[in-house]
Protein backbone atom coordinates (compact mmCIF):
# COMPACT_ATOMS: atom_id res chain seq x y z
CA UNK A 1 0.00 0.00 0.00
CA UNK A 2 2.47 2.66 1.05
CA UNK A 3 4.77 1.12 -2.31
CA UNK A 4 1.64 2.46 -4.20
CA UNK A 5 1.25 5.50 -3.21
CA UNK A 6 4.67 6.39 -4.24
CA UNK A 7 4.54 5.21 -7.60
CA UNK A 8 1.57 7.50 -7.79
CA UNK A 9 2.90 10.68 -5.93
CA UNK A 10 6.21 10.00 -8.44
CA UNK A 11 4.13 9.93 -11.68
CA UNK A 12 2.34 13.05 -10.91
CA UNK A 13 5.43 15.15 -9.79
CA UNK A 14 6.39 13.97 -13.74
CA UNK A 15 3.42 14.85 -15.07
CA UNK A 16 3.71 18.19 -13.72
CA UNK A 17 7.53 18.65 -14.41
CA UNK A 18 6.45 17.98 -18.37
CA UNK A 19 3.42 20.59 -17.90
CA UNK A 20 5.60 23.40 -16.88
CA UNK A 21 8.39 22.45 -19.20
CA UNK A 22 5.35 22.85 -21.89
CA UNK A 23 4.52 26.46 -20.54
CA UNK A 24 8.33 27.45 -20.24
CA UNK A 25 8.71 26.27 -23.81
CA UNK A 26 5.43 28.31 -25.66
CA UNK A 27 6.42 31.17 -23.59
CA UNK A 28 9.72 30.78 -24.69
CA UNK A 29 8.91 30.20 -28.66
CA UNK A 30 6.47 33.33 -27.93
CA UNK A 31 9.28 35.27 -26.88
CA UNK A 32 11.61 34.54 -29.83
CA UNK A 33 8.59 35.01 -32.52
CA UNK A 34 8.06 38.98 -30.91
CA UNK A 35 11.68 39.34 -30.36
CA UNK A 36 11.57 38.58 -34.58
CA UNK A 37 9.04 40.88 -35.35
CA UNK A 38 10.40 43.26 -33.53
CA UNK A 39 14.26 42.48 -34.97
CA UNK A 40 11.98 42.56 -38.70
CA UNK A 41 9.87 45.66 -37.91
CA UNK A 42 12.94 47.39 -37.42
CA UNK A 43 14.86 46.37 -40.14
CA UNK A 44 12.22 47.33 -42.75
CA UNK A 45 11.93 50.50 -41.23
CA UNK A 46 15.41 51.43 -41.64
CA UNK A 47 15.44 50.08 -44.92
CA UNK A 48 12.20 52.20 -45.59
CA UNK A 49 13.97 55.23 -44.12
CA UNK A 50 17.10 54.71 -46.24
CA UNK A 51 15.39 54.38 -49.79
CA UNK A 52 13.11 57.73 -48.73
CA UNK A 53 16.48 59.57 -47.44
CA UNK A 54 18.24 58.03 -50.84
CA UNK A 55 15.30 58.63 -53.46
CA UNK A 56 14.91 62.54 -51.44
CA UNK A 57 18.50 63.04 -51.74
CA UNK A 58 18.95 61.65 -55.48
CA UNK A 59 16.12 64.35 -56.40
CA UNK A 60 18.01 67.24 -54.41
CA UNK A 61 20.98 66.05 -56.53
CA UNK A 62 19.11 65.76 -59.89
CA UNK A 63 17.71 69.10 -58.87
CA UNK A 64 20.76 70.69 -58.40
CA UNK A 65 22.06 69.15 -61.47
CA UNK A 66 19.03 70.67 -64.05
CA UNK A 67 19.71 74.31 -62.13
CA UNK A 68 23.49 74.10 -63.41
CA UNK A 69 22.48 72.55 -66.92
CA UNK A 70 19.95 75.60 -66.65
CA UNK A 71 22.22 78.01 -65.87
CA UNK A 72 24.65 76.60 -68.51
CA UNK A 73 22.56 76.73 -71.71
CA UNK A 74 21.34 80.31 -69.82
CA UNK A 75 25.18 81.36 -70.31
CA UNK A 76 26.04 79.39 -73.53
CA UNK A 77 22.66 81.35 -75.10
CA UNK A 78 23.99 84.47 -73.96
CA UNK A 79 27.19 83.77 -75.26
CA UNK A 80 26.09 82.34 -78.88
CA UNK A 81 24.04 85.32 -79.38
CA UNK A 82 20.52 83.24 -80.03
CA UNK A 83 18.93 85.85 -82.18
CA UNK A 84 22.12 86.03 -84.59
CA UNK A 85 22.81 82.02 -84.47
CA UNK A 86 18.77 81.36 -85.89
CA UNK A 87 19.23 84.65 -88.20
CA UNK A 88 22.21 82.57 -89.91
CA UNK A 89 20.70 79.52 -89.94
CA UNK A 90 17.61 81.22 -91.28
CA UNK A 91 19.88 82.86 -94.15
CA UNK A 92 21.60 79.34 -94.60
CA UNK A 93 18.14 77.84 -95.25
CA UNK A 94 16.91 80.01 -97.52
CA UNK A 95 20.33 80.02 -99.52
CA UNK A 96 19.94 76.33 -99.74
CA UNK A 97 16.28 76.50 -100.62
CA UNK A 98 17.48 79.23 -103.29
CA UNK A 99 19.77 76.99 -105.03
CA UNK A 100 17.99 73.61 -104.86
CA UNK A 101 15.33 76.14 -106.95
CA UNK A 102 18.00 77.47 -109.48
CA UNK A 103 18.84 74.01 -109.85
CA UNK A 104 15.64 72.50 -110.20
CA UNK A 105 14.57 75.26 -112.98
CA UNK A 106 17.98 74.63 -114.89
CA UNK A 107 17.49 70.84 -114.85
CA UNK A 108 13.54 71.68 -116.53
CA UNK A 109 15.15 74.03 -118.52
CA UNK A 110 17.69 71.61 -119.88
CA UNK A 111 14.85 68.81 -120.03
CA UNK A 112 12.84 71.38 -122.26
CA UNK A 113 15.98 72.10 -124.70
CA UNK A 114 16.98 68.66 -125.15
CA UNK A 115 12.91 67.63 -125.69
CA UNK A 116 12.71 70.85 -128.32
CA UNK A 117 15.68 69.69 -129.99
CA UNK A 118 14.85 65.75 -130.22
CA UNK A 119 11.57 67.00 -131.61
CA UNK A 120 13.16 69.41 -134.05
CA UNK A 121 15.56 66.30 -134.86
CA UNK A 122 12.69 63.82 -135.44
CA UNK A 123 11.10 66.88 -137.81
CA UNK A 124 13.87 67.32 -139.64
CA UNK A 125 14.85 63.44 -140.08
CA UNK A 126 10.87 63.16 -141.05
CA UNK A 127 11.14 65.94 -143.60
CA UNK A 128 14.42 64.61 -144.94
CA UNK A 129 12.58 61.17 -145.11
CA UNK A 130 9.22 62.68 -146.63
CA UNK A 131 11.77 64.63 -148.83
CA UNK A 132 13.98 61.53 -149.75
CA UNK A 133 10.44 59.23 -149.95
CA UNK A 134 9.20 62.21 -152.98
CA UNK A 135 12.34 62.31 -154.85
CA UNK A 136 12.33 58.59 -155.36
CA UNK A 137 9.10 58.83 -156.51
CA UNK A 138 9.60 61.41 -158.70
CA UNK A 139 12.61 59.72 -160.37
CA UNK A 140 10.98 56.69 -160.47
CA UNK A 141 8.46 58.45 -162.16
CA UNK A 142 10.61 60.13 -164.22
CA UNK A 143 12.66 56.61 -165.23
CA UNK A 144 9.00 55.01 -166.27
CA UNK A 145 8.24 58.18 -168.20
CA UNK A 146 9.52 57.32 -171.91
CA UNK A 147 10.23 61.18 -172.50
CA UNK A 148 11.75 64.06 -170.62
CA UNK A 149 13.10 67.56 -170.55
CA UNK A 150 15.57 68.81 -173.28
CA UNK A 151 16.79 71.24 -170.57
CA UNK A 152 16.43 72.22 -167.02
CA UNK A 153 16.37 75.93 -167.70
CA UNK A 154 14.35 78.93 -167.63
CA UNK A 155 11.84 79.06 -170.64
CA UNK A 156 12.53 82.93 -171.84
CA UNK A 157 10.09 82.48 -175.23
CA UNK A 158 7.13 80.40 -175.86
CA UNK A 159 5.60 78.98 -179.04
CA UNK A 160 3.49 81.81 -181.33
CA UNK A 161 3.91 84.96 -182.70
CA UNK A 162 6.43 87.25 -181.64
CA UNK A 163 7.62 90.63 -183.09
CA UNK A 164 4.93 90.32 -185.99
CA UNK A 165 6.25 86.68 -187.05
CA UNK A 166 5.74 83.05 -185.81
CA UNK A 167 7.99 81.51 -183.32
CA UNK A 168 8.00 77.91 -183.87
CA UNK A 169 9.46 76.92 -180.89
CA UNK A 170 10.22 76.98 -176.99
CA UNK A 171 13.70 78.87 -175.97
CA UNK A 172 15.32 77.57 -173.00
CA UNK A 173 17.79 80.20 -171.59
CA UNK A 174 21.06 78.16 -171.57
CA UNK A 175 24.11 79.04 -170.92
CA UNK A 176 27.03 78.46 -173.74
CA UNK A 177 28.28 74.71 -173.37
CA UNK A 178 25.33 73.16 -171.23
CA UNK A 179 24.58 69.95 -172.52
CA UNK A 180 21.35 69.54 -174.54
CA UNK A 181 19.74 66.56 -173.89
CA UNK A 182 17.38 63.89 -176.59
CA UNK A 183 13.93 64.45 -175.22
CA UNK A 184 13.08 60.47 -176.06
CA UNK A 185 14.51 57.20 -177.86
CA UNK A 186 15.42 57.87 -181.49
CA UNK A 187 17.40 57.86 -184.58
CA UNK A 188 19.53 61.26 -185.32
CA UNK A 189 18.23 62.10 -189.00
CA UNK A 190 19.89 65.34 -189.40
CA UNK A 191 22.89 67.14 -188.57
CA UNK A 192 24.34 70.38 -189.93
CA UNK A 193 23.83 74.06 -189.82
CA UNK A 194 20.60 74.79 -191.07
CA UNK A 195 19.33 78.64 -193.24
CA UNK A 196 16.51 80.49 -191.40
CA UNK A 197 18.03 81.23 -188.73
CA UNK A 198 18.61 78.44 -186.57
CA UNK A 199 22.23 77.59 -187.10
CA UNK A 200 23.80 74.30 -185.56
CA UNK A 201 21.35 71.87 -185.60
CA UNK A 202 20.66 67.76 -184.75
CA UNK A 203 16.88 66.56 -185.81
CA UNK A 204 15.88 63.39 -184.01
CA UNK A 205 13.26 60.96 -185.40
CA UNK A 206 11.32 59.35 -182.94
CA UNK A 207 8.68 57.43 -184.73
CA UNK A 208 5.36 57.83 -185.55
CA UNK A 209 5.38 60.97 -187.12
CA UNK A 210 7.11 62.57 -184.47
CA UNK A 211 10.74 64.57 -184.81
CA UNK A 212 12.48 66.93 -182.36
CA UNK A 213 14.71 69.88 -183.63
CA UNK A 214 17.68 71.05 -181.09
CA UNK A 215 18.87 74.86 -182.69
CA UNK A 216 21.86 77.13 -182.39
CA UNK A 217 24.07 74.46 -180.87
CA UNK A 218 27.38 75.70 -179.90
CA UNK A 219 29.22 71.96 -180.75
CA UNK A 220 26.79 68.85 -181.97
CA UNK A 221 28.35 65.57 -180.20
CA UNK A 222 26.02 63.03 -182.89
CA UNK A 223 26.17 61.80 -185.93
CA UNK A 224 23.52 60.93 -188.53
CA UNK A 225 22.10 57.60 -187.97
CA UNK A 226 23.17 57.86 -184.89
CA UNK A 227 20.46 55.96 -182.14
CA UNK A 228 20.03 57.70 -179.20
CA UNK A 229 18.53 56.99 -175.80
CA UNK A 230 16.31 59.05 -173.74
CA UNK A 231 18.41 61.44 -171.79
CA UNK A 232 21.37 60.96 -174.05
CA UNK A 233 23.49 64.31 -174.87
CA UNK A 234 23.24 65.87 -178.21
CA UNK A 235 24.97 69.20 -178.44
CA UNK A 236 25.82 71.91 -176.12
CA UNK A 237 24.23 75.28 -176.01
CA UNK A 238 25.29 77.85 -177.91
CA UNK A 239 23.85 80.82 -180.01
CA UNK A 240 25.30 80.19 -183.47
CA UNK A 241 22.32 81.47 -186.42
CA UNK A 242 20.05 84.09 -185.75
CA UNK A 243 20.82 84.71 -182.31
CA UNK A 244 20.59 87.11 -179.50
CA UNK A 245 22.70 85.23 -176.86
CA UNK A 246 23.63 81.25 -175.91
CA UNK A 247 19.77 79.31 -175.48
CA UNK A 248 18.28 76.19 -176.85
CA UNK A 249 15.50 76.51 -179.47
CA UNK A 250 13.56 73.56 -179.50
CA UNK A 251 10.66 72.61 -181.81
CA UNK A 252 8.34 69.64 -182.27
CA UNK A 253 7.33 68.38 -185.28
CA UNK A 254 4.49 66.10 -185.92
CA UNK A 255 4.16 64.58 -189.72
CA UNK A 256 6.72 67.60 -190.51
CA UNK A 257 4.21 70.42 -189.02
CA UNK A 258 5.42 72.67 -186.12
CA UNK A 259 3.67 72.06 -183.03
CA UNK A 260 3.89 73.96 -179.44
CA UNK A 261 6.22 71.96 -177.89
CA UNK A 262 5.80 73.39 -174.90
CA UNK A 263 2.26 71.81 -174.74
CA UNK A 264 3.24 68.76 -176.14
CA UNK A 265 5.77 68.43 -172.99
CA UNK A 266 3.74 68.91 -170.66
CA UNK A 267 1.31 66.35 -172.44
CA UNK A 268 3.57 63.63 -171.64
CA UNK A 269 3.55 64.45 -167.94
CA UNK A 270 6.70 67.12 -167.91
CA UNK A 271 7.05 69.71 -165.42
CA UNK A 272 8.81 72.49 -167.41
CA UNK A 273 8.32 75.19 -164.78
Amino acid sequence: MGKHDDTCENAARELTSRRLRAVARRRRIRRERHTWRFVSGGLAAAIITGWVVSALSGQAAAQAADAEVDMDATVVQADWKVDAVLADMAAEHAAEQAAAEAAAAQAAAEAQAKAEAEAQARAEAEAAAAAAEAAAAAEAEAAANPWTLPSTAAITSYYGMRNGSMHGGTDFGNNEGDEIVSVGAGTVTYVGYEAGGYGNVVYVDHGDGVETRYAHASEVLVEVGQEVEKGETLILAGTTGNSTGPHLHFEVLIDGEKTDSLAWLQERGLDVG
